[in-house]
């Protein structure tokens, strides 16, 4: 298994933990303690975890060596973004349109929508981004070292 394997694999782990743990705190917050719904967003705060997923676990080996990026690699990483974002823009042209229906168009948007579309946006391309690089390499170890 290679290193943009395992930091995909890593960063799957940690996006799911950060929005299970985030959708329990909201949960909790509102139904067993009885906040108002705005008030249970602070259980949001659990998305700050998915600063983890961008930290390189090799930057803890005190002699890392970063293999070399070959041409195969470098197409399956653009592969990859390409996938995210084109998985993205139509998720995000639903979303934005979306307030057009619902309030119509003399309608006020509430800042916590635009906000939700920012983050469920990162959601949408790390979650493609890292899918299709498993995808691309193979989920699993094949044997080889890294």
């Amino acid at each position: 298994m290679n290193r943009w394997q395992k930091e995909a694999r890593f960063t799957l782990v940690v996006m799911g933990l950060a929005l299970a743990l985030s959708l329990t705190a909201v949960g909790v917050l509102r139904f067993v303690f009885d906040f108002k719904w705005h008030s249970t967003t602070a259980g949001f705060a659990f998305i700050g975890l998915l600063g983890l997923s961008r930290v390189d676990p090799s930057m803890f080996r005190i002699k890392s060596k970063k293999p070399p990026l070959d041409k195969r690699d470098l197409l399956i990483k653009r592969n990859a973004m390409i996938a995210a974002y084109g998985g993205f823009w139509p998720i995000f042209v639903l979303m934005a349109m979306a307030p057009f229906f619902v309030y119509g168009p003399d309608g006020k948007v509430p800042m916590i929508y635009l906000c939700g579309m920012v983050f469920a946006g990162m959601f949408v391309v790390i979650t493609l981004y890292s899918i299709a690089i498993l995808n691309e390499y193979g989920w699993r170890d094949k044997g080889e070292r890294s």
